[in-house]
C-alpha cells in the first residue's frame, strides 16, 4: 500500500528510526576544526610566495620606470592569485589547498593594505 498517503497502522506508531533525521557531531566545533602546524605553513609559504610574485610585477610600475595602464600587472596577479589559488584549493587540494589559499588570501590583504596601488587594482 502506500507508505506516504495511506492510512497509518498502530504499528507504524512504534517503528521507529534507528538513526535521527539530523546527526549531530560527537566532537565540539573548536576540536573538528583544528588547522595543523603544516597547513599554517602552507598557508604562509602561498602568502609569501604572492608577495613575492606582486613584488617582482609591480616594482617598475611603482617606481615610475614608465607611465602606462597596469591593466596587465592586475589581471595577471589576478589569474596567479585566483586562477592558480583557486586550482590549488579546489582541484588540485591535499597538502596544496592551504598553499592556494594562502594566495588568495595575499591577494586580498595587499589589496586592503595598500589600497589597490600593489595590485593594480588603483592607480
Amino acid at each position: 500500500m502506500d507508505e506516504l498517503l495511506g492510512p497509518a497502522s498502530d504499528d507504524a506508531d512504534h517503528a521507529g528510526r534507528d538513526e535521527p533525521l539530523l546527526k549531530v557531531p560527537d566532537t565540539p566545533p573548536w576540536e573538528r576544526l583544528s588547522v595543523s602546524r603544516a597547513d599554517l605553513l602552507r598557508g604562509a609559504a602561498g602568502f609569501l610566495t604572492f608577495c613575492f610574485v606582486d613584488l617582482v610585477m609591480m616594482y617598475a610600475p611603482l617606481m615610475g620606470v614608465y607611465r602606462s595602464s597596469l591593466l596587465p600587472q592586475f589581471v595577471a596577479l589576478l589569474v596567479v592569485a585566483f586562477g592558480l589559488g583557486g586550482l590549488l584549493a579546489w582541484q588540485v587540494r591535499g597538502a596544496w589547498r592551504p598553499f592556494g589559499y594562502g594566495m588568495m588570501l595575499a591577494w586580498v590583504a595587499l589589496t586592503l593594505i595598500s589600497v589597490g596601488f600593489l595590485t593594480g587594482v588603483m592607480r
